[in-house]
């Protein structure tokens, strides 16, 4: 195993943003980590694509900073002078260059706090910001920077993946030339951290990039496992998602060296780490695991589709018990794709296209998320959206999680108001009558879902467009229909954004990776 060593890095000097509060904020790919204010307050910021940020205390108003930083790129908040601080990345990737001409392609950053982080004055402890910068559909590469608070600005320390690259003198819609001794591979393979090129890596006699096997080295996310130890999942479509444990003193990739398979089978290559998902370039992307100390599960979120308003972006829900796999799905199947096969087979839908009756507007293309857990051991399942609205326009969501008692998240139908609550004391009678209901059903579809009716008999009866049987308990409903069981949980719920309508709703997950939202039709 190989471990690249960190150079000498010093802090810069820190930020306080200044800011501006709105209602909403538009932020694609939003990453979302906390901190503890000096009142010992819980502070939750997002970070996104294109330097996006903001930060909130309670997910309902948000603080943005006053300047469009993306517009910013000579003095920026995260990065400084960003050309001069990300130099080493952008020789590969992500400025001026094929489709980051005339500008910066910088997306999907994460956040996490390392105590064992060393700096090169002898102290510890860091915010680092894993990020990554594209050029092409292949050509890209993640890299991080580190910051003393977590408003940065934060200084360069490493560019640690790099995709797209050739055995050979080649390119790929610029003047760069592709060949792997311009990425960090022609060192580690020097010093006999990683055991050789691989023939898997190219094809075309090395001329080009293998995307049916290799990732595309974007949407980096960290995460720590039960034993402390520090994890990176990353990719796109292409090869798929992989992880790569890190050294949390340098933040650097243990490689595996040498290539292998994992007990279920699964691959594992000696640069880019262990497979968990995807290949064949089919799509998903924005992977995000989180543990859960409850249910002793770690929680991997993909998104399928394309992320346009018609192009069928969903979130897709997988569980393992170990951090590097296998992560599996409520049928009990691994999301490894086999050439010809299709994604649609694999994962929990958790959300697709659609529109309540009483909503104005219908929600589209939900998805790059992340998840936190609180504080209160509260979940947090937050995403960017678009609208039914002919537009490309995007805005951040979220909605609050709860555990079923199969132990998968169920995200709540509506988004998160704090007068939300499981209800958890209600009658058969309170709970019976007509739902409209929404099945996410298990398809990349790119149309708006079309909503259905049921009603809930106080016998125990379902009937309408779907029948079947009903149960409930303290909080927790049960739908049996035909051979398919889904478990979720009731909740009273706003389901407007002026605070005038509340309703009983209900979210599940079944055992056929379908979820099924209902809102009572009072």
């Amino acid at each position: 195993m190989g471990c690249q060593l960190s150079r000498d890095v010093s802090a810069l000097p820190q930020n306080e943003w200044t800011t501006t509060n709105q209602a909403r904020v538009s932020i694609h790919d939003p990453s979302v980590t906390s901190i503890k204010d000096d009142q010992g307050n819980e502070i939750f910021y997002l970070f996104g694509s294109h330097i996006a940020q903001a930060k909130t205390e309670d997910f309902l108003a948000w603080e943005v900073p006053f300047v469009n930083e993306y517009e910013n790129m000579d003095d920026n908040l995260l990065f400084g002078k960003t050309k001069e601080n990300l130099a080493e990345t952008f020789k590969w990737a992500g400025y001026d260059d094929a489709d980051s001409a005339g500008g910066f392609n910088i997306w999907a950053p994460d956040v996490i706090w390392n105590d064992s982080y060393e700096w090169s004055d002898g102290s510890k402890g860091a915010y680092m910001l894993y990020y990554s910068a594209s050029s092409t559909w292949r050509r890209s590469a993640i890299g991080f920077a580190v910051a003393k608070t977590i408003e940065g600005p934060y200084t360069y320390d490493s560019t640690i993946v790099y995709s797209g690259f050739t055995e050979k003198d080649s390119t790929d819609g610029s003047e760069r030339n592709t060949n792997y001794g311009n990425t960090n591979l022609k060192r580690l393979i020097d010093d006999k951290s990683i055991n050789g090129f691989s023939e898997k890596w190219v094809i075309e006699d090395g001329l080009t990039y293998n995307t049916d096997y290799a990732p595309n080295a974007i949407d980096p996310a960290l995460f720590y496992d039960e034993d402390g130890r520090l994890w990176m999942t990353y990719g796109s479509w292409s090869g798929g998602i992989y992880i790569l444990e890190l050294d949390p003193k340098n933040g650097q990739p243990i490689y595996p060296g040498e290539d292998g398979l994992t007990s279920d089978g699964r691959t594992i290559d000696r640069y880019f780490g262990t497979k968990l998902s995807g290949g064949y370039h089919q799509s998903g992307e924005g992977a995000y695991i989180v543990y859960d100390e409850d249910t002793d599960y770690y929680y991997l979120f993909v998104t399928y589709g394309g992320l346009s308003a018609k192009g069928g972006y969903n979130m897709r829900l997988f569980r393992s018990e170990s951090p590097e796999g296998p992560y599996l799905d409520a049928k009990g199947n691994s999301p490894i794709i086999e050439k010809g096969e299709q994604n649609i087979k694999y994962g929990i839908k958790l959300m697709g296209n659609y529109q309540f009756a009483h909503q104005r507007t219908g929600f589209r293309a939900a998805g790059h998320n992340s998840v936190i857990i609180d504080e209160n051991g509260d979940w947090y399942l937050v995403f960017h959206t678009r609208f039914n609205n002919g537009s490309e326009v995007h805005e951040v969501r979220v909605h609050s999680m709860y555990m079923n008692e199969d132990g998968w998240p169920v995200p709540a139908p509506f988004e998160y108001r704090d007068n939300e609550e499981i209800a958890e004391n209600m009658k058969d009678s309170q709970i019976a009558g007509r739902y409209e209901i929404i099945n996410h059903g298990t398809d990349n579809g790119k149309t708006m879902i079309k909503s259905q009716v049921i009603e809930l008999l106080e016998n125990g009866e379902i009937k309408g467009d779907l029948s079947g049987k009903w149960s409930h308990s303290k909080g927790a409903i049960t739908l049996t229909i035909g051979e398919n069981i889904f478990k979720g949980t009731l909740l009273e719920q706003q389901i407007d954004a002026t605070g005038e309508r509340t309703s009983l709703t209900f979210s599940t997950i079944g055992n056929n990776n379908e979820s099924i939202w209902g809102n009572k039709q009072d």
